[in-house]
């Protein structure tokens, strides 16, 4: 990437500063002769690959961009227009940076959709999707902020989700963490003091903390090896579609979390799904850009058979009542919408119906999980308070 500042001239005489990034000076002379300027200074410097790069934009912030974009088309503001008072008023630099390259593009000719394509790292597919869709209807600011609420309300069902998470996995680290700690500071010390008494005929309960308290302080130096090379080898995993599909198939038929995990997938996969149909496209059309979209395996398998089933002339309720991963209420809904003929609302409705069932879950998660936590956690201490206390009675025992 080569960024040029440069001065050009408009067919009044007057200068015009501004900069960019262009591939080449040819690319920038171009550039400026589509737009009826001639370049007539321009100094360069080369942006090393990856020097300066900001982490990609949130959700949020692409939904709000993308809102006062349309906000600023229905008034009246043309595109290109539009996007250069963007790009003048925003604050982020790198997000100002695709602004003026998309901003350039259109001025060389390409359609706003076209544009974004360029920038599928920064756009997720269904905005430049619907950009396209909004160019064909001539309701391209409606496109957009239909973009945006989709945004808002996938970033709303990723939220809810891991919240949902976050409160098992936060006290199964807290019990580890008092687990370690007892391993490595407390036990050795206590059971030194039953060496030092003598005692020989332990309590089996005592002989199980001995024998992991071995266990542990043989293996506890490789532990941190073992975590990394686990972490590793499940990153590297999640690449191959056989691990990826054995790993969402174990998370799905988890105990409660499982269930969370599905109600959210069904709820990002009907909210996508209603508004592409609700924009105009096809059902098959709309599977496939679902098929590219979905990376839970389990469900990105589903979608293929139902393209597949919908494709060889199979009605789209008996397509999704072949594959196990939707419930009988998704199918009623899916025969009413054919009947109607009002899918998209019906797949609203399902959205919708999911968006609560995981909003529900995550309120009641911590109340469900509590009793298995607490069970857990009893079980643990018993079996310590057993084998530390239980020798020290004997001790007595035989004393008295």
């Amino acid at each position: 990437m080569t960024l040029f500042s440069y001065e050009a001239m408009d067919k009044s005489g007057s200068l015009v500063k501004e900069h960019g990034d262009f591939s080449s000076v040819e690319v920038l002379y171009n550039h400026l002769a589509s737009r009826g300027l001639v370049l007539t200074r321009y100094r360069r410097k080369i942006i090393p690959p990856g020097f300066g790069v900001k982490k990609k934009i949130t959700r949020l912030a692409l939904a709000e961009l993308l809102r006062n974009i349309a906000l600023l088309i229905r008034g009246g503001v043309p595109v290109r227009q539009a996007l250069e008072d963007m790009a003048g008023t925003h604050g982020d630099a790198s997000v100002k940076a695709v602004i003026e390259r998309i901003t350039r593009r259109l001025d060389d000719g390409h359609l706003l959709s076209k544009a974004m394509e360029q920038e599928s790292s920064f756009f997720p597919r269904i905005t430049i999707t619907l950009a396209g869709i909004g160019e064909e209807t001539g309701n391209i600011d409606k496109s957009l902020n239909d973009a945006a609420e989709h945004l808002e309300r996938i970033d709303e069902i990723i939220s809810r989700t891991r919240r949902a998470l976050i409160y098992p996995l936060f006290v199964l680290a807290a019990i580890t963490g008092a687990m370690v700690f007892w391993m490595i500071y407390v036990l050795p010390q206590l059971l030194e003091l039953f060496s030092n008494m003598g005692l020989h005929e332990l309590p089996l309960a005592t002989r199980i903390l001995i024998g992991s308290q071995h266990i542990f302080s043989i293996w506890w130096p490789v532990l941190p090896i073992i975590i990394l090379a686990a972490t590793v080898f499940y990153v590297l995993s999640k690449k191959n579609s056989r691990v990826k599909y054995a790993w969402d198939l174990m998370m799905t038929r988890m105990p409660v979390l499982g269930s969370v995990i599905k109600a959210s997938q069904l709820a990002f996969f009907f909210e996508y799904l209603s508004v592409l149909t609700g924009a105009g496209i096809n059902i098959v059309r709309s599977l496939e850009l679902m098929e590219q979209s979905v990376t839970h395996q389990l469900l990105k398998k589903g979608v293929l058979r139902i393209q597949s089933d919908v494709m060889s002339g199979e009605s789209i309720s008996g397509a999704f009542a072949r594959v196990d991963f939707f419930e009988p209420f998704v199918l009623r809904m899916l025969t009413v919408g054919e009947q109607t003929g009002n899918m998209p609302e019906q797949l609203s409705i399902v959205a919708d119906h999911y968006m609560a069932v995981v909003n529900k879950m995550v309120e009641n998660l911590s109340k469900t999980m509590e009793p298995v936590i607490m069970s857990v956690a009893g079980v643990l201490f018993a079996i310590i308070v057993m084998g530390l206390l239980a020798p020290i009675y004997d001790l007595m025992g035989n004393i008295h």
